[in-house]
């Protein structure tokens, strides 16, 4: 594993291993290219193997086939705020009301105050769960986080955790048995980008535009689900709108140049997963369901056991519709294959240590392909929009 080899390839970032550390010789530390990583203290090493024993890369839990999974199934939430507040149906605040009012206490990835950071967090108020909602595409810090899951299971509480498949697997070989009270959800992950880079990309643009951020929304529904925008509002008034192509942080990001490198050999993209459900954007879902497709969001949600299958159908928030599994695998990559590493991600982490983000990303922007996009994007809306009468 990567605290034996050092080989980055090798370390997924879900930190299972610091806490499990019984002579507290794991301590993180944040590398050249922004991403956290465990180092340990040779000198106080027992060498018990228990950080071996934890690590999803190493030791990827089993997905236990259960006949009747996985399932799939289109789905969004009937309250039209929170719907729209979500980076596509909505499903996951609903999911976590069912758990909050049975008592239970959920964890998710939250921006920090200054919008710069991303971490995983408690919740126990049904009013705080707007900060889980919305993608958040910068890798979320799960430090501390594995010995709160554990301990409030140990009490007997019910617990929603939400996060990438590493961070699933991670937790899932930290608490060992299944925990009856656990109910695990994972993303269709593209892969996590650096931290690092996206403090200092928020850094330069309130520097730009000379104001804090008071909000920030990687895809925000202004133009429709099927056409996001970043969206990053700012004090004094101000705030900035791009086409997701156009912006360059999210630009680096679509072309997987940011991205932890464990993700370019990801191991947990297959179906079935290790979660219990599974939540994705239902892309092109209209190609086979078109009255599923309203631009408003919808969710893909694959189920892997009668843990997730329960959740997903109780109580009467949300509007689910059963559908062709092999459909909506097909439209979404990262549940085929991990992404592919671009030749200029080393140029541009080597340009990226010199301290300018937006020196870096010139690396990989092109003026001229932005256009096409932007051309392209276009077309698409339009065609969208005279299809469904919009």
């Amino acid at each position: 594993m990567y605290l034996f080899t050092g080989e980055k390839k090798d370390c997924c970032g879900c930190m299972a291993c610091v806490p499990v550390c019984p002579v507290n010789c794991i301590t993180v530390a944040v590398d050249e290219e922004g991403f956290e990583y465990p180092v340990r203290d040779a000198a106080r090493c027992t060498n018990c193997g228990k950080c071996t024993a934890v690590c999803p890369v190493v030791n990827k839990p089993e997905a236990i086939p259960t006949e009747g999974f996985p399932a799939a199934y289109a789905a969004w939430s009937r309250d039209a705020e929170t719907r729209r507040n979500s980076s596509s149906g909505g499903v996951f605040p609903e999911l976590a009301k069912r758990v909050l009012s049975d008592g239970g206490v959920v964890f998710g990835a939250a921006f920090s105050d200054d919008f710069h950071t991303v971490h995983h967090i408690k919740m126990e108020d049904p009013g705080d769960l707007p900060r889980l909602q919305g993608s958040k595409y910068v890798q979320s810090s799960t430090v501390g986080v594995f010995p709160q899951v554990k301990e409030l299971l140990a009490s007997g509480r019910k617990v929603l955790f939400s996060g990438t498949p590493c961070q699933v697997a991670g937790l899932r070989n930290f608490i060992g048995d299944d925990a009856e009270g656990l109910t695990t959800c994972d993303l269709v992950c593209h892969g996590v980008p650096s931290p690092g880079v996206f403090a200092r990309y928020m850094e330069e643009q309130e520097k730009k535009y000379e104001a804090k951020t008071r909000g920030y929304s990687f895809r925000h529904k202004k133009t429709g689900w099927n056409f996001m925008e970043v969206d990053q509002v700012f004090s004094e008034g101000r705030s900035y709108h791009s086409m997701d192509w156009a912006d360059p942080f999210m630009h680096g990001f679509l072309k997987n140049i940011l991205l932890r490198p464990v993700c370019y050999r990801c191991p947990f993209y297959p179906v079935p997963r290790i979660a219990d459900l599974t939540l994705a954007d239902y892309w092109s879902v209209a190609t086979k369901y078109p009255k599923y497709d309203d631009d408003k969001g919808t969710s893909l949600v694959l189920i892997h056991s009668k843990k997730g299958d329960g959740l997903l159908h109780a109580g009467n928030a949300l509007i689910v519709h059963r559908t062709d599994i092999a459909h909506g695998i097909a439209h979404n990559a990262h549940l085929n294959h991990p992404a592919a590493e671009p030749a200029c991600r080393k140029e541009f982490f080597e340009a990226f240590r010199g301290g300018s983000f937006s020196v870096a990303a010139s690396v990989y922007i092109k003026k001229g392909e932005v256009l096409r996009r932007k051309i392209r994007r276009w077309i698409k809306k339009t065609i969208w929009r005279l299809r469904f009468n919009k």
